[in-house]
């Protein structure tokens, strides 16, 4: 009788237990999330055109807005509210028809595109900004829902480096039957720039050098790149001068400016006034001329 008492506990204490595992089990179930039951509007991706905004120049925010409710949104608006930290757009202006934008409906689980036409300040910092975005939406009964947004906007450097140079080198060829030609690179931006490289090429034309690398400039930096050009030929001949270096953000940069060498006449070096052929120098040894 005493054994059969215990065997009956041991099975209730069992049963217990398996009882208690199971509703923590079925606690612990992770259940999947239902989309709400009304529309609901998020920024699903922001890309610029161009990819680079830079200070004083115009761009385009180009925002991707989806719906993940369950119900369709209908009289779509977004509007740009201010620049964070600011009562108003800061650094950025409206281009265009201005800061309110509709879409007449937005289907549940589907996006729609809007592109935001802006400018930026000639005298805005290179660094992240955020804007304030505003989303409203109807349902198909009347109900009303309001969204806040907010999205970043790097501005980068402008153009730093700058290529001091005239369109036409014209050949004219000194005593050693080159003609040398000479422009200048200078960083004007308000930071300083790595890695600064330039080449030179033409078509049709021989440069004693046609690269050189500088390194860094600081702000307000410049230096020379000089080079002598000779070629076999008569005639206008395009070529360009290639700037490239590094900028504070680490973003490889690249400027080039558009040159004509013209030549009137074939160039072709000669000694140099300073250097002796072997004839000049039996020359000068033996009968003293030119000495």
């Amino acid at each position: 009788m005493k054994e059969r008492t215990k065997t009956e506990t041991k099975t209730k204490s069992l049963l217990s237990v398996l009882l208690v595992v199971t509703l923590l089990s079925l606690c612990l179930t992770p259940t999947a999330l239902a989309a709400p039951e009304q529309p609901l509007l998020q920024i699903s991706s922001v890309t610029f055109n161009p990819t680079t905004v830079s200070p004083g120049k115009e761009f385009k925010l180009v925002v991707t807005l989806t719906n993940h409710g369950d119900y369709d949104a209908h009289n779509v608006t977004l509007d740009v509210l201010s620049q964070s930290g600011a009562t108003d757009l800061g650094v950025f202006s409206m281009v265009g028809s201005g800061s309110h934008f509709y879409r007449e409906e937005i289907l549940s689980a589907e996006s729609t595109t809007i592109e935001i036409p802006m400018v930026t300040s000639p005298n805005a910092e290179a660094k992240n900004y955020n804007l304030n975005l505003q989303l409203n939406c109807e349902s198909s009964g009347g109900s009303v829902y309001n969204f806040t947004e907010t999205v970043g906007i790097v501005i980068n450097e402008s153009e730093s480096l700058s290529i001091i140079a005239p369109d036409r080198f014209v050949l004219t060829e000194n005593d050693k039957g080159v003609t040398p030609i000479e422009f200048e690179i200078a960083n004007f931006g308000s930071n300083p720039v790595r890695g600064v490289q330039v080449s030179v090429s033409a078509e049709s034309v021989d440069f004693s050098k046609d690269y050189q690398y500088y390194g860094t400039f600081e702000k307000d930096d410049n230096d020379n790149f000089s080079a002598d050009v000779t070629t076999a030929e008569t005639g206008d001949f395009p070529g360009k001068i290639t700037v490239k270096y590094m900028d504070s953000f680490n973003n490889e940069r690249a400027i080039e400016k558009a040159i004509t060498i013209v030549s009137e006449e074939a160039t072709t070096p000669t000694a140099e006034s300073g250097e002796e052929n072997f004839f000049q120098k039996f020359l000068r040894i033996v009968f003293g001329i030119g000495a």
